[in-house]
């Protein structure tokens, strides 16, 4: 018999492959599933991005192995993105690097700081790969609850002093998925005092930046001091609805976008060139395409938090991201409420508890499927 890894072994199935398999098992039956569970989206990539790959996926001379950091031309539009949305002036040769979706360069990026036995704290409930990338590492994650009382922001006081002395880096991710909290000035400059005290980096995921209603997002490069130890990432696939396309790029300490590069080299690879091309194309031409983007989930979310007052369906009222984060009725579990959810309305949700044991009571919606579908939950939808 073939032995497997012991992390192989141990690890539980990726929490988002569950709601993947609870949709096939109905639409198997027969069942139209209304999907309200994966972060996906019903919008298309700009046309123009689309163009710009086909375009480059023509050129025979870009069918071949590619800059582990991304081309030259990805790396500048990413830089001038940097500067135009958050003032942050960037050098694309040293502070910016190219990534196959953001969820790679969360996994990875742990190698660069955790060895056997050390700690990363993380807020949660959190993104399940980040926690999957520390202890691959050898380390383990030291969880601070993000509140609701607190806005969904933690309270770094509440961090045990020995935690905070031993810990390599804190993990953030504002707009926050799947609470949906924001982060204010005062939270980041907190944040980034008690990372220059306690010699952290700061692993800053800010994959939902520009799904928002009014307020843009900030970015931590943005504070005094930041670019010497907060690395960003940041991703097309909710900005430019490019989800399948894998592209993102990471900003933000040359030393961490080093080492970075250098795990990427030995362990993966880049992104295939006509993507970076499409993804270039939409960073440096697409600024309207994001005013239609955020008008529409804005309808969405409108409709799908009416929705939920009708049927007496508590929620944290947030602008930001494509999510909803709501209250489990009382008596049941967030894993009970999704199963009723799916057999007895026919939609899929992502219950809490799968991401992280501070999900629990909770359960994350997702609007960005079709408004049709919302209307059809809606008439569903009997609590």
């Amino acid at each position: 018999m073939v032995r497997f890894s012991k992390s192989i072994i141990e690890s539980a199935p990726y929490p988002f492959k569950k709601v993947n398999d609870i949709k096939a098992e109905y639409i198997k039956k027969g069942i139209k599933v209304i999907d309200l569970g994966v972060g996906d989206t019903s919008l298309s990539a700009p046309a123009g991005a689309v163009e710009a790959l086909k375009k480059a996926a023509e050129n025979p001379v870009n069918h071949h192995y590619n800059f582990y950091n991304g081309y030259p031309f990805f790396r500048e539009a990413a830089a001038v993105w940097m500067e135009r949305r958050h003032g942050v002036k960037l050098d694309p040769e040293k502070e910016i690097t190219a990534l196959i979706g953001t969820k790679e360069g969360l996994f990875r990026v742990s190698s660069a700081f955790i060895d056997t036995g050390d700690i990363a704290i993380v807020p949660g409930p959190a993104y399940p790969a980040v926690q999957s990338g520390i202890e691959t590492a050898g380390g383990s994650a030291y969880f601070i609850p993000q509140r609701i009382e607190n806005g969904f922001l933690p309270d770094l006081s509440k961090i045990p002093e020995n935690i905070k002395n031993k810990a390599k880096y804190i993990y953030i991710n504002y707009p926050n998925n799947p609470t949906t909290g924001t982060m204010n000035a005062e939270f980041a400059k907190e944040l980034l005092s008690q990372a220059q005290k306690y010699d952290w980096a700061v692993i800053s995921d800010m994959a939902y930046s520009e799904v928002y209603e009014d307020s843009r997002n900030i970015s931590l490069l943005e504070l005094p001091g930041a670019i010497e130890r907060v690395i960003e990432f940041h991703s097309l696939s909710k900005t430019f609805s490019m989800t399948g396309f894998r592209i993102g790029f990471a900003a933000g300490a040359a030393g961490i976008i080093s080492a970075l590069v250098k795990i990427k080299a030995i362990r993966g690879s880049s992104v295939f060139q006509p993507v970076q091309a499409a993804g270039a194309y939409a960073m440096l031409n697409c600024d309207d395409y994001l005013v239609n983007m955020r008008y529409y989930y804005k309808n969405n979310r409108t409709l799908l938090k009416s929705i939920f007052s009708k049927n007496g369906i508590e929620y944290f009222d947030s602008g930001s991201t494509f999510y909803v984060w709501a209250k489990v009725p009382d008596g049941l579990t967030s894993m009970e409420f999704a199963a009723l959810m799916i057999e007895k309305h026919g939609t899929v949700i992502t219950p809490g508890s799968l991401l992280g044991n501070e999900g629990e009571g909770w359960f994350r919606a997702c609007f960005a499927c079709k408004t049709e579908d919302l209307i059809e939950f809606g008439g569903r939808l009997r609590l």
